[in-house]
């Protein structure tokens, strides 16, 4: 490691810490002699590793060994730089996925050499990848990547955990089951274990062992959102409305008001609740219930059959003008929903708006034209309106539909009865009378005669009384409206069901913001990023902040290592969390 030509000893540059300078008296040399020993080269790539230049240390340790491969110094040295690249390339994945770059994050984890990396490099980096695998929706890759982490760290509740979410997200639940009850064995306050078993025990039909985990998961953190959730989902489930919302409500409190998902549900069990209160006649609970279920709802095209019966309860309620512009919303929303065109056009009717219920029931036959009572009362609406020939029309359209249709035979004959009649009163058109004969002129009068007196004029005749057959035509006519009932009477046939069976059996529920939102990260943080109260970084446990910590920094906090202090009882770990204000 000496030369003649040198000035000073690049070994001695080296253990002095001045890298630079050994490099640079390195370089002298090679210039000078024009190659290395490998000794030196050896040398020039640790001070290279030492100024953060690992790709170029790599470099020269991987030149020694292509002149000598049996040389373990350069292969030792090589690994080193490998695991060195590795840990800043880890480094830099952590920080690129905590920033949402997910897939820069991806390729630079998946630069890594794992073959030369330790074990906990391998843990971390499969492990994480998974959890990006989960956000971009590749579930089947993702629980191949926590199985692979699984095989280097086998015992890692955090890891199982994230492979029960991913099986219970490609739908193999006995195994998410499975190893969610591992989770739970291991640690029984395993806060999103438990709410993962009792989404598990929902999709697979055992609602009510999903409502006592939810129970469960609720006694360990009563402020936290996601087993209200899971337990108002159960209970919906099971048709226990007023369970569901009790739940929800719960959930709502403690923060989970972001969640489009939970939302949706909630939406959906105020509607149930509000048809219940519509069908036992409590209005105005039913209308309030849907403006709530309206007011979550979701998005901007609300369900027609929730603003339909919303309508319902305002008509019941005496809110004629409310209900009539609810109707009106409920078919801009859906044009082809005949409950809300036929209960509008009857109530129209009834309110003697002719044109307007014309206009209404005709939207509703074409809709249905099988729908014999809405084609009558549209042809009982031409009637009123005075427009005969259309009601005609129309009662027999409903007599070709159901040819025993007894209230259209009847409409349809006075109809034509009142018609033939009154043909039958219809003078014939006078005869032409003959020209008169043209009459002499007459004489002059004298001129101071006074002219004649006008003649008074005649009185109008009376109009003639109704002929028996027109009055009781006349007292017919008025019969043929609806049923005197009122109109809310009159609609309570078309009464929408605001959730179809099927809606209800397909519902599913899961973690807020999709499967990948409860997958755990494995990375150091800062001590301020985990200390209370938050926010806290998004895929930690918060209730273990303090496994995050470097390890050199949690000894030095702690005074003890992870696992010395996992070994502690429970009220010992929490005192010392609180100490360093992390509880």
């Amino acid at each position: 490691l000496t030369s003649n030509t040198m000035s000073a000893n690049p070994a001695e540059l080296y253990k002095e810490g001045k890298y630079d300078e050994a490099i640079a008296c390195i370089d002298k040399m090679e210039s000078e002699t024009g190659a290395l020993p490998p000794q030196l080269m050896n040398l020039k790539g640790v001070c290279k590793m030492r100024t953060g230049k690992v790709d170029e240390a790599t470099a020269l340790f991987e030149g020694v060994l292509a002149l000598d491969p049996s040389n373990g110094e350069a292969a030792a040295n090589r690994k080193g730089s490998v695991m060195l690249k590795g840990n800043m390339n880890a480094d830099l994945a952590n920080k690129l996925f905590r920033e949402g770059k997910i897939d820069h994050a991806l390729a630079t984890y998946n630069a890594i050499d794992l073959s030369v990396a330790n074990d906990d490099l391998r843990f971390q980096v499969k492990n994480n990848v998974g959890a990006i695998h989960m956000q971009r929706g590749q579930v089947s890759e993702a629980l191949a990547a926590f199985d692979a982490a699984l095989e280097v760290k086998p015992l890692s509740v955090d890891t199982i955990h994230n492979k029960a979410t991913a099986l219970k997200g490609v739908g193999k639940l006995s195994e998410a089951l499975e190893a969610f009850d591992q989770c739970i064995s291991a640690q029984p306050d395993f806060y999103s274990a438990l709410c993962g078993r009792c989404e598990v025990l929902a999709a697979l039909g055992r609602f009510q062992e999903s409502v006592e985990q939810a129970e469960v998961a609720i006694k360990c953190k009563p402020d936290e959102y996601r087993a209200y959730a899971d337990k108002g989902f159960a209970n919906l489930k099971m048709s226990n409305v007023d369970a569901a919302l009790d739940a929800f409500d719960g959930a709502l409190k403690h923060g989970s008001k972001q969640s489009s998902e939970l939302m949706k549900v909630y939406a959906l069990a105020l509607t149930l609740k509000a048809d219940q209160l519509l069908n036992s006649g409590s209005y105005n609970e039913a209308s309030e219930m849907y403006e709530k279920a309206l007011s979550l709802g979701a998005s901007e095209t609300p369900s027609p059959g929730v603003l339909f019966n919303h309508s319902l309860a305002l008509l019941h309620s005496g809110k004629k003008e409310d209900a009539m512009k609810e109707m009106q919303h409920c078919v801009e929303v859906d044009p082809d929903f005949f409950p809300c065109w036929a209960a509008m056009g009857l109530s129209l009717l009834q309110d003697t708006k002719y044109a307007e219920a014309i206009k209404a029931l005709t939207e509703a036959v074409r809709i249905r034209p099988e729908e014999v009572e809405v084609g009558y009362h549209l042809g009982v609406a031409y009637l009123k309106y005075n427009n005969l020939l259309e009601a005609v029309e129309q009662f027999r359209k409903v007599l070709q539909v159901k040819p025993d249709h007894e209230a259209s035979k009847k409409a349809l004959a006075l109809v034509e009865a009142s018609m033939a009649y009154k043909k039958s009163q219809e003078a014939p058109p006078p005869e032409p009378e003959p020209e008169p004969e043209p009459e002499p002129e007459p004489e002059p009068e004298p001129v101071d005669t006074p002219p004649p007196a006008p003649e008074p004029e005649p009185e109008p005749e009376p109009e003639p009384e109704p002929t028996k057959e027109e009055a009781e035509l006349q007292s017919e006519f008025a019969d043929l409206v609806v049923e005197e009932e009122t109109p809310v009477e009159v609609t309570k046939a078309f009464r929408s069901k605001t959730v179809d069976e099927g809606e209800l059996d397909n519902l599913t529920m899961g973690e807020e913001g999709g499967a990948d939102s409860n997958v755990l990260i494995q990375m150091d943080f800062e001590l301020a990023e985990l200390t209370y109260p938050g926010p806290y970084p998004k895929g930690i446990r918060v209730d273990r902040r303090e496994q995050y910590l470097p390890d050199d920094l949690f000894k030095a906090m702690f005074k003890m290592t992870k696992g010395e202090f996992y070994e502690l009882r429970k009220w010992r770990q929490m005192a010392k969390k609180k100490e360093v204000g992390l509880w």
